[in-house]
């Protein structure tokens, strides 16, 4: 049973502009107290498919209230032991896609370098388009060395894309110029994207009928990240419709929730930190709650398996 009935699924309103992540209260939920804090950003300016991404990160808040916080894997309610802060939403207004990506830039670098700051920032999205604006944040705020791990359908690899180079289809390439990448569950690329591929050094890539076929590339993935700080770049696209149909572009024959959580098992296990992660292109269906619950859960485990250790 739930541990909370008053959400209504059918209300078109069940969205609150900003909540708790958890519906925490008390010395546990302030920044001051909490190792991790959480950064809605709900931005939405380059779909070019489904539409809806810009209430993802109030669907997850609402949906987090429904979360169980006892979690049998670490025999105790995980979020005692490190607390969570929800910051403000960044509503980055009728800025273009550059100026966008630069307000998530200072943004990101101010809470990583500011008085206090957070052990792990956890950041709601949004469209895909805001990774490369936390990766430059990340940067900016002197992360040393990291690398990116993305699980997702699409490479997000164009330099351009629909006349901006802050696309949503650009993402990787931008995460590209300050990280290098290892890239989960993809099943959908471009030529161009084929070409800076096979030609950058940058990017290695899983694909999703790999990933699906076993789990050897757990090994590569752990010696990729062991030791390393590691920014964790989730789209919900990269798990299959079946389980995930609530996003912009879904692509069949992705992950399932088991191997998504082995991926993040093993960045939590190997990594030597997990500064930030994201998840994100959550568009909401009305009366379908299952996808929102999936991701706010999503964030729950993350955070727990970076933060503490399982039992």
């Amino acid at each position: 049973m739930s541990r909370r009935t008053e959400l209504n699924p059918g209300d078109a309103t069940r969205y609150s502009p900003q909540g708790n992540f958890l519906a925490l209260r008390g010395a546990v939920a302030t920044a001051d107290r909490a190792q991790a804090w959480v950064l809605p950003i709900p931005y939405e300016g380059t779909v070019c498919y489904g539409k809806g991404a810009s209430q993802g990160p109030a669907a997850i808040l609402a949906a987090s209230a429904q979360v169980e916080l006892y979690d049998y894997e670490f025999e105790c309610e995980p979020y005692r032991h490190y607390g969570v802060h929800t910051l403000p939403a960044l509503r980055p207004g009728r800025k273009s896609p550059a100026g966008v990506m630069r307000a998530i830039e200072e943004r990101v670098a101010g809470i990583l370098t500011g008085t206090p700051a957070p052990a792990m920032l956890a950041i709601l999205g949004g469209e895909h388009s805001i990774s490369g604006g936390v990766a430059r944040g990340m940067a900016r705020a002197g992360v040393k060395d990291f690398v990116t791990v993305q699980v997702d359908a699409h490479c997000d690899l164009r330099d351009e894309y629909d006349g901006t180079r802050f696309s949503h289809a650009c993402a990787a390439r931008r995460i590209a110029e300050v990280s290098p990448l290892f890239q989960i569950g993809i099943r959908n690329m471009g030529a161009s994207e084929a070409e800076f591929y096979r030609q950058s050094g940058r990017v290695q890539i899983v694909c999703a009928g790999e990933a699906l076929a076993g789990k050897e590339y757990l090994k590569k993935l752990a010696r990729y990240v062991r030791g390393k700080q590691v920014y964790l770049t989730m789209d919900l696209d990269g798990l299959d419709p079946s389980e995930m149909p609530a996003v912009g572009t879904p692509e069949p024959g992705g992950l399932h929730w088991q191997q998504l959580m082995d991926i993040v098992h093993t960045v939590a296990r190997e990594a030597r930190r997990v500064p930030v992660f994201d998840v994100v292109e959550l568009a909401p269906i009305p009366c379908m709650t299952g996808p929102d619950f999936l991701a706010a859960k999503l964030v729950y485990k993350t955070l727990s398996l970076a933060l503490c250790k399982p039992a």
